[in-house]
């Protein structure tokens, strides 16, 4: 996908607002930018380059040593190593197992922390900003329609899956907001070094120089220009509308036809498997 720099940006602004500004007033200008690029990403759940659809995700906390486990909390096995589980109540020394343990482990098997819950951060993968669907299995694919129903809370999503404990779902969420820089680096508000989206660049642009006009009082011209933005903002989400990719990731209405065409009359997102 492409980008433009920074630099690029403040020179449109500083030609639309007609002015060269000063190394101190860049702060604000970088500001006004900075709210810009917010409402753009605000403005819909399905920027390419923030969504992520069917990426598997753990309901479970960072790899710790068995030697940690505390009795009566449960865990996933994430390596066996040396370890024998069924000594601290897993059924079989598999790799995934879920078990409650009765005890701290031995040796250098690892157990990943289990969750009830989709957290939003997982070390290696993005920050999740907002849960779109949550699948069973890779969506899209072989039996790739079947669904977790869920609720969002302050930690994550929450499964509604019955009496399962799955250690993994496959998520479409859209990803917090972060900028690449030309350091290779991200961060989540521009700075002089961001590379900003093609998408948002003209309406950043415009958009800023109308939020300029109202700063100087001149509020018949920053609505003229604030037009303009919104304009610009718009044919961009249209090209969103024309790649369809809204369609087929936004959450459905629940009938209960398509509940029995999704999940084949199963009664729900794991009947099908008999899971739930």
């Amino acid at each position: 996908m492409q980008t433009r720099t920074y630099a690029d940006l403040f020179e449109l602004v500083s030609a639309l607002c007609g002015v060269t500004f000063a190394t101190i007033e860049e702060p604000r200008i970088r500001a006004l930018m900075n709210r810009r690029a917010v409402r753009a990403y605000k403005s819909s759940n399905y920027w390419t380059r923030y969504i992520k659809i069917g990426e598997e995700r753990r309901l479970s906390g960072d790899s710790a040593a068995v030697t940690t486990t505390v009795s009566g909390s449960s865990y996933y096995i994430a390596t066996v190593g040396d370890t024998n589980f069924t000594l601290i109540g897993a059924d079989s020394n598999t790799i995934g197992v879920y078990f409650t343990a009765t005890g701290a482990g031995t040796g250098t098997g690892t157990v990943f922390p289990a969750l009830d819950y989709l957290p939003y951060t997982q070390t290696g993968l993005n920050t999740i900003d907002s849960f779109l669907r949550v699948f069973v299995y890779a969506p899209f694919k072989t039996m790739g329609s079947q669904e977790y129903q869920y609720t969002v809370g302050s930690d994550g999503a929450e499964l509604i899956s019955g009496t399962v404990s799955p250690s993994s779902a496959f998520v479409a969420y859209k990803s917090v907001l972060t900028f690449s820089t030309t350091a290779g680096a991200t961060s989540q508000s521009l700075t002089s070094s961001s590379l900003i989206p093609e998408e948002w660049f003209e309406y950043i642009a415009h958009g800023t120089y109308a939020d300029y006009l109202r700063a100087e009082g001149q509020q018949e011209k920053a609505a003229l220009a604030d037009a303009e933005a919104s304009e610009i903002l718009l044919d961009e989400l249209m090209k969103l509308d024309e790649q369809h990719t809204q369609t087929v990731i936004a959450k459905r209405i629940f009938t209960n036809m398509n509940m029995q065409s999704r999940y084949g009359g199963g009664g729900g997102a794991l009947g099908a498997n008999g899971n739930g």
